[in-house]
């Protein structure tokens, strides 16, 4: 939007504005009033806030899904935090006779970067650690498999998560279980480094608590479900290049 242009004149009990080429007359009684309207007016003037940027994460050793420890209290008071149990008690939401509904507590955007090993050599890092004056120049291509995950178990029922919870039914979301993304790019490595390409794909870290009506005990709550979930966003390449003494990515 646009700035708001203003400007303010007073004579004998009366003031003048002037917003956007309108003039506002009002009497001092209303000052309060039509100086709370400039205000408002001016605030929207001023242009929006961006939208947070996604974190990078290591994908080797972020652990945010697994830290997670998620419980489930019936409605009998019984209460277990075992990730088995819980995942048993979410699955009773597959049921038609039963309802759920998930309340997202926190949601956090970040890319995942994984190192890759070059698919053309069919090996890990380039290294130029030998004491030697040249760059080594190269393009390096490889794959990488990105895939949701949830900390009660190891293979995500999407249908559930999807359909049931609605958590990830967007279009803004990947619909497959696993997606399997590739990228090339070129690298350089100067003398006294090492390095690999490494690929990184945007994804949603969600916190959320689920209510269940019906089913075992007439019903339940789930707290502190995790979901990582991949965006429907193309992954994208770089490199990982450190010192020779230093350690990569996914710790080499």
């Amino acid at each position: 939007m646009g700035s708001a242009a203003v400007a303010l004149s007073a004579a004998s009990g009366s003031i003048s504005i002037r917003v956007r080429n309108t003039l506002i007359s009002t009497s001092a009684s209303r000052t309060g009033l039509v100086l709370g309207a400039v205000t408002l007016a001016l605030a929207m003037a001023a242009p929006m806030a961006s939208a947070a940027q996604a974190t990078d994460v290591n994908g080797h050793s972020d652990k945010w899904v697994e830290q997670g420890s998620p419980s489930v209290t019936y409605d009998n008071g019984y209460k277990v935090d075992s990730a088995d149990e819980v995942k048993r008690a979410l699955e009773q939401c597959n049921d038609s006779k039963v309802s759920c509904a998930a309340t997202t507590l926190e949601s956090n955007q970040v890319t995942k970067w994984f190192d890759v090993d070059n698919a053309g050599m069919d090996v890990g890092p380039i290294q130029n650690c030998g004491g030697g004056g040249a760059e080594i120049n190269q393009t390096l291509s490889g794959s990488k498999t990105f895939t949701w995950g949830w900390n009660v178990g190891a293979s995500v029922d999407i249908t559930l998560v999807k359909d049931k919870l609605g958590v990830g039914a967007s279009a803004q979301y990947s619909q497959t279980n696993a997606e399997t993304k590739s990228g090339d790019i070129r690298i350089t490595i100067k003398p006294g480094q090492k390095g690999m390409l490494m690929m990184g794909h945007d994804m949603e870290q969600r916190v959320s608590d689920v209510t269940i009506q019906g089913g075992e005990f007439g019903g339940a709550k789930i707290s502190g479900l995790r979901t990582e979930i991949p965006l429907n966003v193309t992954a994208r390449a770089d490199t990982d290049v450190v010192a020779c003494n230093a350690t990569l990515k996914n710790g080499r």
